[in-house]
């Protein structure tokens, strides 16, 4: 027993044993695994993320690769405006200089040497913006640490004050150079790797000199001596320490820390005393200078003070600046700020197209009172003068010869340039017309100067107003059936959008304006084609946009220099051989110039109406053929004339500024301002030049004489209108003519009684029984469709007064009238011969009863009268047995 216990025991035991032993490797192997699983996951993780990482390292490499291979390094020609300060030279088209530009003359950029600038201005300049200036190679990768610190404290702290961007100065130095400000990482890279380069093509020194005349530093001041003189009216060479420090904070924000604002002086004030403490801290000045400087009251030269120049630009001069800095910056890929530097002070040549006589004989006529009228009470009221603009190119060439950008005398540079601003577009009006609708419609061969359109109502509005007619006509008549000629030479509203909308198109028209330097494809709506664009337009660009139909079809980009030379003589920018753009055909051109001579002349036609620039603008004032354009916007705002010779284009604007308070329209008394400056100009600029023709007719140009009323080949018809001669010598581009048997519908000949009318006052159609001496032979019009009012009260066209009244005769003239007829029987005849009676045994009344009654003797007819029979020899219808006295 004891021993099966003792073995039941050791049994037990042993089992426990086995148990005991079994649990401890189980537990091992558990811990073990799941810490080799752990290892294994994080090492796969670091797998991963070190795959990733590389990738990453791998694709911004490749990026950071690609962005410095097409990185631009800053070349010698950019760095051009480094050279000290030289005088820029402008010369008229003859020669003669007509300008000189330095710093001194312009406030707003007066470049300076390193050596004019205080030490205490260099030093507050690379505390605040670049402490490790003198040590880094133009990347500080240290700054860059220190900006993204100062970023995440700033959003902790919510203040920015104190901070600065990961930007070196010769990072900034290359950003101001280049002009490309936009937000991403590869003009970052780029802009650094640009840095680079530069710091081993300059000394610090010199980096820093373009840094303080690239900087803006607010109130259109560019460089830190305009600056110096435009907030403490001295130059940089005399600021304190004080006004050092206030003057390096400025350009970090121009608008914040502006001076000539209360809220921007104390924003100055404040990074002042923060330029200061870091001044301090780095040891560029004392304790004491520390001290004087934050106490020191700080003077600031008045705002009117501080604008005044030395010179006054011309109008013309003030664009030849804005075009040469315009080419600059683009074919040299320099900002504005650089291409401003290098106009103002980098000692250039810049050759211009202006004519020293045409631009005087433009002054002469602008500073004239006459031509600006004060008659107007609403202008009056608001204080306003009655403005104009002026634009005259060389059609051959595109060369801008005069510019005048306002009434009377030039008091400032830079001022509103009204004759070239991008700010001063008005809206066109009619001037529109031949550029937007008929050069491109008669170009396409969709119409012809031929074409006629039926001057009625419309309703153009759609959804929008379906009652109302649009457009309408600036004499609120419509004339009816009207030529392209003749539309043109009124200025007809309604025939122009019907050649758009129905015959050219939008996307036609909006190409066409391109071709001319016009963009408007956001305008696709009927008042493109009268003027009443969105953007509008100034006078040179309306000159030019006639070019082409001076010019055989050719349009030239306006220019006003030829010719720009750096201080060394190296042709910078060459504009003397522009290519032309075909925008007309030579026919075109050819025709739209007919048709616009048609604007100079008086009434010449049976068409009611003279040119409406005919009375100021002609051939004989001018001294020289002319075509031309009138212009004329909603409620009289603006007044245009654009027109051209066989030598000049030129575009004047007449109206008011529109500064403040409600438009101010044109009055009556001013209506031909523009016309008259127009002539005025054109004429003094014509006086001594050789009177010559537009270009001859090209060879596919045909002649045939059409009726001006259906735009057919004329007939004798025509000839006899009631208005006059309705036949004309049109031109055509060849294929576009009408054929010899394609001959006018239009007239019609008819008789009508000079007695009889209708409301319109027309002679009807004679009938059958006008007398001879009332009735005549005329001829009239039908139009096909005939004229039907679309809307009741309608305005019909005043040619309906000349349409044939068909189906409308004589209301005077009738048949002539029955005399009164007896019935035979109703007599006191005798049948039997008895004494006349009839009364014998009844016999008489039976016969004539009998007789009534037999429908072989009488039909029943109206009235009563007897039928057509036999007749006797009096006339009247008779039974052909009826006994007669």
């Amino acid at each position: 027993m004891k021993l099966r216990k003792k073995s039941a025991a050791n049994g037990t035991e042993k089992k426990h044993r086995k148990t005991v032993k079994t649990d401890k490797p189980n537990k091992k192997t558990k811990s073990s695994f799941i810490k080799k699983f752990a290892l294994t996951l994080i090492a796969c993780i670091l797998v991963f993320v070190l795959a990733v990482g590389c990738a990453l390292v791998g694709l911004v490499g490749g990026a950071v690769y690609a962005y410095i291979e097409t990185a631009q390094p800053i070349t010698d020609e950019q760095l051009i405006a480094k050279a000290s300060s030289r005088t820029t030279l402008i010369y008229d088209s003859k020669g003669n200089i007509i300008q000189k530009l330095t710093g001194k003359d312009n406030m707003d950029c007066e470049p300076v040497t390193d050596k004019e600038v205080p030490q205490y201005l260099k030093d507050a300049i690379i505390s605040i913006e670049d402490e490790r200036f003198y040590q880094h190679p133009g990347v500080d990768i240290q700054g860059v640490i220190n900006a993204g610190i100062g970023f995440v404290k700033s959003i902790i702290t919510g203040s920015s004050e104190g901070t600065r961007g990961g930007s070196t100065i010769t990072q900034q130095v290359v950003k101001n150079i280049t002009g490309n400000t936009t937000r991403s990482i590869k003009r970052k890279v780029q802009e650094a790797y640009a840095a680079v380069l530069l710091e081993k093509k300059l000394e610090k020194w010199q980096i820093l000199e373009l840094y303080m005349n690239l900087g803006y530093w607010g109130n259109s001041c560019t460089g830190v001596q305009s600056a110096s003189k435009k907030y403490f009216g001295k130059p940089v060479s005399e600021l304190s320490l004080a006004q050092c420090a206030l003057l390096a904070g400025i350009t970090n924000n121009p608008g914040k820390y502006n001076p000539f604002t209360e809220k921007g002086r104390e924003n100055a004030k404040n990074r002042q005393e923060i330029i200061l403490r870091k001044m301090l801290e780095l040891g560029k000045i004392s304790e004491e200078e520390y001290e004087q400087a934050i106490n020191e009251d700080l003077q600031f030269a008045p705002k009117s003070s501080s604008q005044q120049v030395g010179s006054v630009q011309s109008y013309f001069v003030d664009q030849v600046i804005v075009d040469v800095r315009n080419a600059l910056m683009e074919e040299m890929n320099i900002s504005a700020t650089m291409a401003n530097y290098m106009i103002y002070g980098g000692g250039l040549e810049i050759y211009t197209t202006m004519d020293p006589k045409i631009q005087a004989d433009m002054d002469s006529v602008f500073m004239d009172d006459t031509y600006f009228p004060l008659v107007n009470e609403t202008a009056k009221r608001q204080m306003e003068h009655p403005q104009a603009a002026m634009a005259i190119i060389d059609v051959h060439n595109g060369h801008v010869k005069a510019l005048y950008g306002g009434y009377g005398k030039k008091e400032a540079s830079n001022t509103l340039n009204r004759a070239s601003s991008s700010l001063m577009k008005r809206q066109p009006g009619s001037t529109a017309k031949p550029i937007a609708v008929y050069g491109p419609a008669i170009d396409l061969k969709l119409a012809t100067a031929a074409t006629v359109v039926d001057d009625k109502a419309v309703y153009m509005l759609g959804d929008r107003n379906p009652e109302r007619a649009y457009p309408t006509n600036y004499n609120n008549r419509y004339d009816g059936l009207t030529t392209i000629r003749n539309a043109i030479k009124n200025s007809v509203n309604v025939v122009a959008a019907v050649v758009w909308r129905d015959m050219l198109g939008a996307d036609n028209s909006i190409e066409y304006l391109k071709k001319v330097g016009i963009n408007r494809e956001k305008e696709k709506y009927i008042s493109l084609a009268l003027g009443g664009w969105e953007q509008g337009i100034n006078p040179l660009q309306l000159a030019a946009a006639y070019v082409p139909f001076a010019n055989q079809g050719l349009y030239y980009e306006p220019t006003t220099f030829t010719i720009v030379k750096d201080s060394n003589g190296k042709v910078l920018l060459d504009r003397t051989n522009k290519k032309a753009t075909i925008v007309y055909s030579e026919e075109t051109a050819f025709i739209i110039t007919e048709l616009l001579q048609e604007v100079t002349k008086g009434k010449n036609s049976p068409y009611p109406y003279p040119g409406t620039a005919a009375t100021n603008v002609n051939e004989k004032v001018i001294g020289m053929p002319v075509a031309a354009k009138t212009g004329t916007t909603q409620s009289n705002i603006d007044k245009w004339l654009v027109g051209y010779t066989p030598y000049y284009a030129a575009a004047v604007w007449y109206g008011y500024d529109n500064s403040g308070g409600e438009p101010i329209p044109v009055k009556t008394e001013e209506m031909y301002q523009a016309h008259k400056i127009w002539a005025a100009v054109m004429k003094k600029v014509h006086e001594d030049l050789p009177k010559k023709d537009f270009n001859p007719m090209p060879e596919d140009i045909v002649t045939k004489e059409i009726c001006i009323y259906s735009g057919k080949i004329a007939t004798d018809l025509c000839r006899h209108d009631q208005r006059g001669n309705a036949t004309i010598k049109e031109y055509f581009i060849k294929g576009t003519e009408p054929r010899d048997d394609d001959i006018c519908t239009v007239h019609i000949q008819a008789r009508v009684c000079t007695e009889s009318k209708d409301t319109m006052g027309r002679s009807l159609l004679a009938g059958p029984y006008c007398p001879e001496e009332k009735v005549e032979t005329k001829v009239f019009i039908q139009r096909d469709p005939p004229y039907m009012p679309q809307k009741p009260n309608e305005k019909a066209p005043r040619d309906v007064v000349y349409e044939l009244p068909a189906g409308e005769y004589c209301t005077v003239h009738g048949a002539p009238q029955t005399p009164e007829f007896t019935d035979p029987f109703d007599l006191p005849w005798s049948f039997g011969g008895n004494g006349g009676t009839s009364t014998d045994n009844g016999q008489g009344a039976g016969q004539q009863q009998e007789l009534r009654d037999s429908s072989s003797l009488y039909e029943d007819v109206p009235g009563g009268s007897p039928a057509e029979g036999p007749r006797n020899n009096d006339g009247y219808d008779w039974p052909e047995h009826m006994p007669l006295e």
